[in-house]
């Protein structure tokens, strides 16, 4: 007779052992998922202040570059006119006017605006912005820089009218203008801007700088700078390219590079940095007061004299992360550098004769 022996063994885990089991599974898992949330919290950090950090060099570098080349083919030109209206629209919020010319400013080869007002308008944008005023207000600067792939184009006695609304050039050289553009004029008599308003054809052809330009530039008749700089068609004059460079902070937090005099409109906007929180500068100039001793640097540039006298440039500018850091703020970084205006120190130098 065989014996079937059946073995019904089926114990497992206890409540007390799978509850030992379930809360360490619990304190690994919480520990992995920690130690991932501060491995992203690290990353997220790392990529915000990078990007922070890029913006600053692209700021530091487009700015400085400009700096550098500021007065480029212009040591020779001391004053340059243009109406009031276009630098108060466009430029700076206070300029000073020529005293020699009311309504009229002379250009510096470096323009400041120091603390730009809240709502100061950015003119010719769509949509609408304003110069960025928050958490700070920031500065504004404008330089004037030479356009070397335009070959200037020397201007006869008689070419530009007696009521200096039009020049008279080369049939071959029309290709060369584009309805819009702004340009400079120069002679012995001094240097301004001027818009061209329409092309005429011809023959002959001519170039029309009617009143009503886009940005107030042109201004007919004797009381206008192309007459006072040709003389009334009486001087030689040179017709060239020059390019207006301003930049500035825009309420989206846009380090933006305005320039005008370019090819093929009266003004080109470049992006060159994103959150930009500020900009500002300061100016060391060549000059002693009444002690003999160098004067202190300058937020702003109030005369003549200084602009003249502007030897080194301080640039500070902040930028900022685009979402707050663990911190629950957003990051600011700034870095100063100082660039050498070597320009403008080339055009009070001693001229041949």
């Amino acid at each position: 007779m065989n014996r079937q022996t059946t073995t019904n063994n089926q114990a497992g885990f206890s409540i007390a052992e799978l509850i030992v089991c379930m809360g360490i599974m619990a304190v690994i898992t919480g520990a992995v998922f920690s130690l991932m949330r501060d491995s992203m919290k690290v990353g997220a950090t790392t990529y915000e202040m990078t990007d922070a950090q890029q913006s600053l060099r692209n700021s530091q570098e487009y700015v400085n570059r400009d700096l550098i080349n500021v007065g480029d083919g212009l040591n020779s030109v001391t004053r340059i006119l243009v109406p009031r209206a276009f630098v108060t629209n466009y430029l700076a919020v206070s300029p000073f006017d020529d005293p020699s010319r009311p309504g009229y400013v002379n250009l510096a080869l470096l323009n400041s605006d120091n603390n730009v007002p809240a709502g100061t308008t950015v003119r010719n944008t769509s949509p609408a912005v304003t110069v960025r005023s928050s958490p700070s207000l920031t500065d504004r600067v404008t330089m004037l820089e030479m356009d070397n792939t335009f070959t200037a184009i020397p201007l006869a006695a008689s070419a530009i009218s007696l009521t200096g609304s039009q020049i008279t050039i080369a049939t071959a050289d029309l290709p060369r203008f584009t309805s819009g553009e702004v340009y400079f004029l120069s002679s012995s008599a001094g240097a301004t801007f001027g818009t061209i308003t329409s092309i005429t054809i011809g023959p002959p052809a001519k170039l029309n700088f009617a009143a009503g330009d886009a940005y107030g530039l042109n201004v007919a008749g004797t009381g206008g700078m192309i007459y006072t700089v040709s003389g009334g068609g009486t001087l030689p004059t040179s017709l060239m390219r020059m390019q207006l460079i301003h930049y500035f902070i825009n309420s989206n937090g846009l380090l933006i590079r305005r320039a005008f005099g370019v090819k093929g409109q009266g003004f080109r906007d470049s992006v060159v940095a994103e959150h930009v929180r500020s900009m500002q500068f300061r100016y060391f100039l060549n000059l002693r007061d009444a002690s003999g001793r160098i004067v202190q640097p300058v937020t702003q540039l109030t005369s003549s004299a200084q602009q003249l006298a502007v030897r080194q440039v301080e640039v500070s500018i902040t930028t900022e992360t685009v979402h707050a850091l663990p911190t629950k703020q957003q990051q600011a970084l700034t870095m100063t550098t100082s660039t050498s205006v070597r320009n403008m120190q080339f055009r009070q130098a001693l001229q041949p004769d």
